[in-house]
C-alpha cells in the first residue's frame, strides 16, 4: 500500500490539477490524503475523476480555507471510520488480510486553536489497535530553520 499525503493549496486551477497527476502518476499512490483543497465536496468529483482514483471523502472548505480529501483506488479495501474538518480517519484491509489504521490529518492553522486538532488526533491513537500510519500537514515548526 502506498500512501501520499499533500498540502496543495487550493486545486481550483488547472495548473495545480496537472501537479496532483503527475504526482499520482510518479507515486504510484493507492491512497492520498489532500488538505486545504480550497473546494466543496461537489466540486471535487471533478478532481477525482480526472485524478482516475475510483473512491474518495471529501470534506468542504470553510469560508475560503481548508478542505480534506481521502481518495483510494478501488483495489483498496477502506472503510472510513471517522472524520472532522481536520481529520480523515479510515481502515485499510491489506492483502495479507490485515488492518491497518491510515489516518490523514490537517494541524489547525491558528496557533490558537491548534491543541484542538492535536487533541482529536490522541483520541484517534487511543482507539488504534492495529498498525497506525498518520500523514498530512501537522502546522508545527520543530525547529526554526523551518520558517
Amino acid at each position: 500500500m502506498k500512501f501520499m499525503c499533500w498540502n496543495c493549496h487550493g486545486l481550483g486551477n488547472p495548473a495545480k490539477l496537472r501537479e496532483l497527476k503527475i504526482l499520482l502518476v510518479a507515486n504510484n499512490s493507492d491512497i492520498i490524503f489532500l488538505s486545504e483543497t480550497k473546494m466543496t465536496a461537489n466540486d471535487f468529483c471533478r478532481v477525482q475523476n480526472k485524478c482516475r482514483m475510483q473512491n474518495e471523502l471529501a470534506i468542504n472548505l470553510e469560508g475560503r480555507s481548508g478542505g480534506l480529501v481521502l481518495m483510494w483506488r478501488d483495489r483498496m479495501n477502506v472503510s472510513i471510520q471517522r472524520y472532522t474538518k481536520h481529520h480523515i480517519d479510515s481502515m485499510v484491509k491489506l492483502e495479507s488480510n490485515k488492518n491497518m489504521h491510515v489516518t490523514g490529518f490537517y494541524g489547525h492553522a491558528n496557533q490558537n486553536l491548534r491543541s484542538n486538532s492535536w487533541d482529536r488526533l490522541r483520541k484517534v491513537g487511543d482507539s488504534v489497535r492495529e498498525d497506525w500510519v498518520v500523514g498530512g500537514d501537522f502546522n508545527a515548526i520543530l525547529n526554526d530553520t523551518k520558517k
